[in-house]
C-alpha cells in the first residue's frame, strides 16, 4: 500500500530528514472507502464514473484518497478525472460537495474532444422502424 505525506515542505535539492510520529486508527478499510465512493458517484453524479483502489494520505485528518475515473460506453479506456477523500476513522466522504463540484467542472469543460457540434451522424429513422404508440382498440363485451 502506498502512503502519501501531504503538506510537508521539502527543499528542492539537498538532504531531507522527515521525522514524524502519527497515530490513528483505521476503521474504514481501503475496500470500504472505494465502495463508498462508487455508491456516491452512482447516486450523485453518473453511472459512467467509478473508483479505483485508494492511497492512504497522511495529513491533518488521515484519509483514503480514491481516484475517480471516467469511461465511455464501448471503450476500455479509463481517464482519471479527480479524487475523493474518505475519512479513515468514520468512512465518510470528506467535503462531498466540493468533490462533486470539481468532478462536474471537469465533465463540463469544453476541450473539443468530448463534445461535437457536427450532428451529421444523426439521421431520421425510416418509418418502418417507428413504433406505433396508439393504444389498441377497446373490446366491449355485451
Amino acid at each position: 500500500m502506498a502512503i502519501i505525506l501531504s503538506n510537508y515542505v521539502i527543499p528542492e535539492k539537498g538532504k531531507v530528514n522527515i521525522d514524524f510520529n502519527v497515530s490513528f486508527e483505521i476503521k474504514c478499510t481501503a475496500i470500504q472507502a472505494k465502495r463508498t465512493v462508487n455508491n456516491w458517484l452512482l447516486n450523485e453524479i453518473s453511472y459512467l464514473i467509478g473508483a479505483d483502489p485508494p492511497t492512504l494520505i497522511l495529513q491533518e485528518k488521515p484519509a483514503w484518497r480514491v481516484p475517480v475515473w471516467l469511461t465511455l460506453p464501448g471503450t476500455k479506456h479509463k481517464e482519471i478525472i479527480g479524487y475523493v477523500d474518505v475519512d479513515v476513522a468514520t468512512g465518510q466522504i470528506i467535503d462531498p460537495a466540493n468533490s462533486q463540484v470539481k468532478i462536474e467542472q471537469y465533465l463540463h469543460q469544453d476541450d473539443g474532444l468530448t463534445t461535437t457540434t457536427d450532428k451529421s451522424f444523426i439521421r431520421e429513422l425510416p418509418p418502418d422502424y417507428l413504433t406505433n404508440l396508439t393504444p389498441p382498440p377497446q373490446i366491449i363485451n355485451r
